[in-house]
């Protein structure tokens, strides 16, 4: 495994971070049996991997229980860095954003209760509250970090001009972005922002909800009928077509390697400039297995420049489905 520092504050991380959205076992990702995510839990911290990414909506608050119980059983938790995350409540079956300071003074206490833990280790702002400024959700985790309840101040799906207000009331440290292959809006403005004022960016969906791993496209794997890929454009004409040509380039650049379409695609993500750790979900050992293998090789140069020509190629032929 490598590691990374969080730039200003002295946690180090994984490039590989576990992330648990499945572990909820909610409509968001299909049923999922606790006794496999326990499974992949403690193969993941015994392999290396040290940063735990959840937050309360997870399955209503099932995945940070399910964490906090392993943690406190096997006696692991001054081994692992946990980030959760807050703002994100069910109500009435939906979900609902509240970043005021009330709703944030109960959630840090719900989080650390399900969790077992006295403090977290970074805490991030899920999405952002546009009932709530800024600057109130600012100084509430300001409060936190200087209580020492947080290690770490984060804030998740944020744009620069909303990192550029919660940094007059706050430290920040990390960013959550979505990030990948397919999805790299980050790199115009985001990134160079995060890099000139030091902010450690840990992106997900790093493998796009599965659809990177080529699995609905050469495994005659049935897509899901749950609320992340049932209805993904990029699983369905004519976006599907030309994904699996694409996708069929870059698993040939793969077989170079011997490694799988999933392990090019995640060594290829945490390697990017400005990112510091990507968060790969795995619902099985078979699953995180695989993840673990993007570690501890290089594509060539030649190679980088490859995969450049394959992705923008898949960008002039969506151009010209004028979609």
């Amino acid at each position: 495994m490598e590691y990374r520092r969080i730039s200003k504050v002295n946690i180090e991380i994984s490039v590989l971070g576990l992330g648990t959205w499945a572990f909820g076992g909610d409509a968001w990702w299909g049923p999922q049996k606790d006794v496999d995510s326990l499974s992949v839990l403690e193969k993941a911290i015994n392999e290396g991997i040290n940063l735990i990414d959840t937050a309360p909506v997870y399955g209503k608050g099932h995945s940070e229980e399910l964490i906090g119980k392993f943690l406190k059983k096997k006696r692991l938790r001054d081994k692992v860095i946990i980030a959760t995350k807050l703002g994100l409540s069910w109500k009435n079956g939906r979900i609902y954003r509240d970043l005021s300071r009330k709703r944030m003074l109960e959630e840090i206490d719900e989080s650390r209760r399900r969790l077992q833990t006295d403090y977290i280790d970074i805490y991030q702002v899920h999405w952002p509250d546009p009932n709530t400024p800024i600057a109130e959700t600012a100084t509430v985790m300001y409060e936190f970090y200087k209580k020492g309840l947080i290690r770490a101040i984060g804030v998740s799906n944020y744009s620069v001009e909303q990192m550029q207000e919660f940094m007059k009331y706050s430290p920040l440290h990390t960013l959550q972005p979505p990030y990948n292959m397919f999805k790299r809006d980050i790199e115009k403005d985001i990134i160079p922002f995060c890099i000139k004022n030091k902010i450690s960016i840990i992106s997900y969906i790093p493998l796009h909800s599965g659809i990177l791993t080529g699995k609905f496209f050469f495994k005659n794997i049935k897509i899901p009928s749950d609320l992340c890929r049932k209805n993904h454009p990029d699983l369905k004409e004519p976006l599907f077509s030309v994904n699996k040509e694409i996708l069929e380039k870059l698993n040939n650049l793969a077989l170079k390697y011997n490694k799988t379409l999933t392990q090019l695609v995640l060594n290829w993500t945490y390697k990017r400039e400005g990112i510091t750790s990507i968060l790969v979900g795995a619902r099985n050992l078979d699953q995180l297995t695989e993840n673990l293998g993007a570690v501890g090789w290089s594509l060539e140069p030649s190679d980088y420049k490859e995969i450049e020509k394959i992705l923008q190629e898949r960008i002039e032929k969506i151009k010209a489905l004028n979609l």
